[in-house]
């Protein structure tokens, strides 16, 4: 290395140069200038070696005030100094002409660290003036330095200060976009770009660097890897809509679906080939999972309308041949009617579509109860029953109500009824199993023939929720006992 340094022809790389430059010792004689110095001060065959600098560009008084006190600053404090834009006369074709310039002014120091030169870069912006077209570019704020002579907003420092801001202002836009937005460079797709809607989307994971495959590995055998592997070979935009996607939302969680609208189209270099992919789009699974619910719903609405409407026309159908004549007939059927819309509305109220089994005693034998509760007492736990059961649970009770306040325990004042249900295991699968009891009623009779409630206790539930029910007509009161399987069958 110390054979290759002295073979080094330092006055030849000097004068090579492209960009102007002038040395000065410590007084600011000129000891040395290249080509390019000289080209652009408009002094190519005039040697200024051995001139101070001030003798060979006189200029005007407060500009050469201007660069002394930026020589001084760069000799004396041993900083390089900075001078964005100061106007400064030099003799073209015989006559002055004013130009502007770009200065820096660079410390020198000797082997012994002492500074014995002062080196000037300086650049010819003239064609940055506002005249030239730049008078538009934007304000940043920038003050002018107070040892510019004439600071204009179309020097390279502006020019560079405005790019910079714009590049600091593009990317905070773009990190903070409500949609995600992430960049991937290569055929191996790495990350080079994500901001934070795509960081949360993928769980804060940190991505920058990797492929998509090490970044994202549950995206292995699914199909938005190789939509984009294929954009990269193609060059061809693609445009998602509610893609499915499975990711996982954070370091310790399940992986989850999401759905996705998403544009990915390629990044082209300088000859047209695709050099990356940039990715926007928004996470649209809420959306997507509420049309899906919507779509449950219209289903169910529809299955149950259709049962509801056989269960009306069996109720009239059962009522008419139980009832002795029309107003019999009236009394059950809007009673029965009046029930089966009451938990209807129950369920129409829950986001499950479902019913507590003691909201359905509650809305029949509420209107029966004491003030002390000793009349009607219900004990058992909380059992969420789904439509498929509920509806004909609903009408049981109803029936068995109807039955106590015309011929058993609340047709007296004294009478009273217990409803008492657990879960129990029936067959394998859960199951209610509820026990109605009534006391101090009228002394109980078997039924001559059976109604439309025998017919709904004994057939209906067994046949539409695979009830078992046992009844018992013991004159000190009428009992019931009862096992529903909760397990929907469809």
């Amino acid at each position: 290395m110390v054979n290759l340094l002295t073979e080094l022809d330092f006055e030849s790389i000097f004068n090579s140069l492209p960009a102007p430059f002038l040395v000065m010792d410590r007084d600011f004689t000129i000891v040395a200038v290249n080509q390019a110095f000289l080209d652009a001060t408009r002094r190519p065959s005039e040697s200024l070696i051995g001139i101070n600098i001030f003798v060979a560009f006189p200029g005007p008084e407060e500009s050469r005030k201007v660069l002394q006190e930026s020589l001084e600053r760069a000799r004396d404090k041993g900083i390089a100094d900075e001078m964005p834009a100061v106007s400064y006369a030099i003799t073209v074709n015989g006559r002055s002409e004013e130009r502007l310039w770009s200065c820096t002014h660079a410390p020198v120091r000797d082997k012994n660290g002492k500074i014995a030169f002062v080196i000037k870069n300086t650049q010819d912006i003239s064609e940055l003036h506002p005249s030239k077209g730049l008078a538009g570019l934007p304000s940043l704020g920038l003050e002018p330095r107070p040892d510019c002579a004439a600071p204009l907003p179309g020097s390279v420092h502006v020019l560079n200060q405005t790019l910079l801001a714009t590049v600091h202002h593009l990317r905070r836009l773009v990190m903070q976009a409500p949609s995600f937005m992430c960049v991937l460079r290569g055929p191996d797709l790495v990350f080079e770009l994500v901001n934070i809607a795509f960081s949360m989307l993928a769980g804060g994971r940190d991505l920058i660097g990797k492929t998509l495959r090490e970044g994202l590995p549950e995206s292995e055998g699914q199909e938005y890897p190789g939509i984009l592997e294929n954009i990269f070979k193609t060059g061809e935009v693609h445009v998602g809509r509610k893609t499915r996607i499975l990711l996982q939302d954070a370091p310790d969680c399940e992986i989850e679906e999401h759905y996705i609208d998403f544009v990915a189209q390629p990044i082209t270099g300088a000859n047209g080939e695709v050099t990356g992919i940039f990715i926007e789009g928004n996470d649209v699974t809420d959306h997507v999972k509420t049309e899906q619910r919507q779509a449950l719903l219209i289903r169910e609405l529809h299955h149950r309308v259709r049962n509801t409407l056989a269960t009306v026309q069996g109720v009239m159908n059962t009522t008419a041949k139980s009832s002795a004549n029309v107003e019999e007939f009236q009394e059950a059927f809007s009673g029965r009617i009046a029930s089966l819309a009451k938990t209807h509305a129950v369920m129409t109220e829950q986001l499950h579509q479902s019913v507590s089994f003691q909201q359905l005693l509650t809305q029949e034998l509420g209107p029966y109860s004491d003030d002390q509760g000793l009349r009607i007492r219900l004990s058992g736990p909380a059992v969420d029953l789904p439509s498929q059961i509920a509806v004909p649970l609903g009408m049981a009770v109803h029936e068995l109500t109807t039955n106590a306040v015309r011929h058993g325990a609340l047709s007296k004042e004294e009478g009273r009824i217990e409803v008492g249900w657990g879960l129990v295991e029936k067959d394998g699968e859960r199951a209610l199993l509820c026990e109605w009891n009534e006391f101090a009623g009228p002394p109980v009779t078997p039924p001559s023939r059976d109604g439309f409630g025998s017919m709904l206790l004994k057939r209906v539930l067994s046949q539409q929720i695979r009830a078992d029910v046992k009844v018992d007509f013991a004159p000190e009161g009428f009992r019931l006992r009862m096992a529903v399987p909760l397990q929907i069958e469809r």
